[in-house]
């Protein structure tokens, strides 16, 4: 009897499994996982025509977004747009000065991109902006990518921008940056990029994708979970690269 007992009471038990009880909110629907897009060395100038900006695939109207900046200096004012293209809101509806590393909340009805302007001297940031899943594709817009200083400033991607969303998923990743005058190169690349990993173990990165010359540039790869991924665009001629506009669909 005791035996028949305790089957019963397993067979509840893988059958609450199966309904979610180990769910933390029992049946209710699972909410998709946040995403974070990660832009890194992303220089920035003055002026409303000069602003950076990124659209995105949002689940919400809200995004969380940090930066950190080369200098506290001036002011990095932060806007939420409908799209990539709208014009800048009224100041009162922005946020005056985004603070150097402390997330801020972005909240804009039919949020779906961000411009980040500047007021003062160049600087270069750091980015990261979080936010629930409705898409795994975006756009930046950068206003330059500068010739690099030097080879030992700018080794191990010290210089040019490069960004990584997450979390990392298996599939077919694609992406296409146009620019200005000069010429550049397009890569994915495979590995611990924002760790510098190259410079402290001395293993290249494997390159996954790349293309280099005049804009534009288009790169497609299969990307393999759990690795690590970064596009990185460089400048490799001897004029800035300027108006820069970068897609990416990662899977």
């Amino acid at each position: 009897m005791r035996r028949v007992a305790l089957f019963v009471a397993l067979i509840a038990l893988l059958s609450a499994c199966r309904e979610g009880f180990f769910d933390p909110t029992p049946g209710g629907t699972k909410e998709q996982p946040s995403v974070e897009l990660i832009g890194t060395n992303l220089r920035m100038l003055a002026g409303e025509a000069n602003a950076i900006r990124i659209s995105f695939r949002p689940k919400d109207p809200s995004a969380r977004l940090r930066i950190e900046r080369s200098s506290n200096e001036g002011r990095v004012i932060a806007c939420g747009l409908r799209g990539i293209d709208d014009p800048l809101p009224p100041a009162e509806q922005c946020m005056p000065d985004v603070p150097d590393g402390v997330r801020e909340s972005i909240t804009a009805a039919g949020l779906g991109a961000i411009a980040l302007v500047r007021e003062g001297a160049p600087i270069a940031i750091d980015l990261r902006l979080e936010y629930e899943q409705g898409g795994r594709a975006f756009s930046i817009r950068l206003p330059i990518v500068g010739t690099p200083p030097g080879a030992s400033v700018c080794k191990d991607n010290g210089c040019n921008p490069f960004f990584e969303l997450l979390p990392v998923r298996g599939g077919a990743f694609t992406a296409t940056a146009r620019w200005e005058t000069g010429s550049g190169k397009l890569e994915l690349l495979e590995g611990r990029v924002r760790a510098k990993a190259f410079s402290s173990t001395g293993i290249p990165y494997r390159i996954a994708a790349t293309r280099s010359g005049t804009s534009p540039l288009s790169v497609d790869a299969r990307m393999n979970a759990p690795s690590e991924y970064a596009l990185a665009l460089t400048n490799t001629g001897a004029t800035d690269l300027t108006h820069i506009q970068i897609d990416a669909t990662w899977p």
